[in-house]
């Protein structure tokens, strides 16, 4: 395999974006030399250490790399500095091309062009709406909207998280679907976790007025309007709805990139991070997924930040190991 397409694999790797025919390429590389493995398994720690630096520039990480390899705790030898800055600007082109290809990827239904914005693990993204509305889309989302707000509503599909500050309309409300479901809002701030593989679907309203629309097999739609400063949450299976108050943090989450939790279950922790952090937790032992912790979690840190908090706080000893993108965890033998 030539090495420009090495270096492709090995950037769509650590991006998590690696097809099926790639993938098989990217393994026998990492089996023809103990050195290889090596090299990618650094490079995804840094990438790890702060994703964000990817989005400046390719000088700046460059130097970001460089000070990281010589003030590392592990010695590096020479050629593993000269691969490691070379993808770095690999690295830099891969995440910009990706994001610009589905921003303007579209498709043409009755005459309607539309966009898609997909955010992968480990990044967030923040832009604005034909008509003006801002949004948020944290990590793992996708959002697919008009070029242009045609007729009397303002139509968009959502799978993820997002946060929006609608442009107000009274003319021409804002319309989320998400799944069977959807959010009627006609000028207001609110954001919405929707992901397909999520148990729950849930709402939080910081002003204005929304309304979630739940389809139903006989009338359509049962509708559930939101007060300001309060959040609706949604079982899937059963169809229940609790009501509470916008949780802590929320706007620490959405403004400074920081998820507070509070007693939260390490299985569900895991999808979380999972997300943020574009590592999947792998559980030795199914006790720990019971194990229930509170703290905060910021998109600023890495996967090894995380573990060893819980590491720390957890009454029974805790080890792990981290191999290809995996983190295996285990009660201490």
């Amino acid at each position: 395999m030539e090495s420009k397409k090495v270096w492709e694999n090995i950037a769509n790797k650590v991006a998590g974006e690696l097809n099926d025919v790639d993938e098989s390429a990217f393994q026998e590389w990492i089996a023809k030399d103990s050195d290889n493995q090596k090299v990618f398994d650094r490079l995804l720690q840094i990438w790890q250490y702060n994703p964000k630096q990817i989005h400046y520039n390719s000088v700046i990480y460059k130097k970001y790399l460089h000070r990281k390899l010589q003030f590392g705790k592990q010695k590096i030898v020479t050629p593993f500095v000269y691969y490691t800055l070379r993808i770095s600007a690999i690295l830099f082109l891969l995440i910009t091309t990706t994001f610009i290809v589905k921003t303007i990827l579209t498709s043409t239904d009755n005459k309607i062009v539309y966009q898609e914005i997909a955010v992968p693990k480990g990044s967030r993204s923040h832009f604005n709406l034909p008509d003006g509305t801002k949004v948020w889309l944290a990590n793992n989302s996708s959002i697919k909207y008009p070029s242009e707000f045609k007729g009397d509503t303002r139509n968009l599909e959502l799978e993820g998280e997002a946060y929006f500050e609608v442009t107000h309309n009274e003319k021409k409300p804002f319309i989320v679907k998400i799944g069977d479901n959807r959010i009627r809002v006609l000028g207001t701030q609110f954001s919405v976790r929707a992901y397909p593989e999520d148990k729950l679907v849930r709402a939080d309203l910081v002003e204005g007025k929304i309304q979630l629309e739940i389809a139903n097999r006989t009338s359509g739609f049962n509708s559930y309007a939101l007060e300001p400063s309060h959040s609706l949450v949604l079982d899937k299976a059963s169809g229940k709805l609790n009501r509470s108050r916008v949780p802590d943090g929320f706007y620490d989450y959405w403004q400074k990139g920081i998820y507070k939790f509070r007693d939260e279950t390490l299985e569900d922790l895991a999808i979380k991070v999972d997300r943020i952090y574009n590592t999947r937790i792998v559980f030795e032992n199914e006790r720990l997924k019971s194990k229930r912790f509170s703290g905060t979690i910021s998109i600023d840190d890495n996967i090894f930040t995380f573990i060893e908090a819980v590491k720390s706080t957890s009454i029974e000893p805790i080890e792990y190991r981290y191999e290809k993108n995996k983190l295996y965890i285990n009660f201490k033998k």
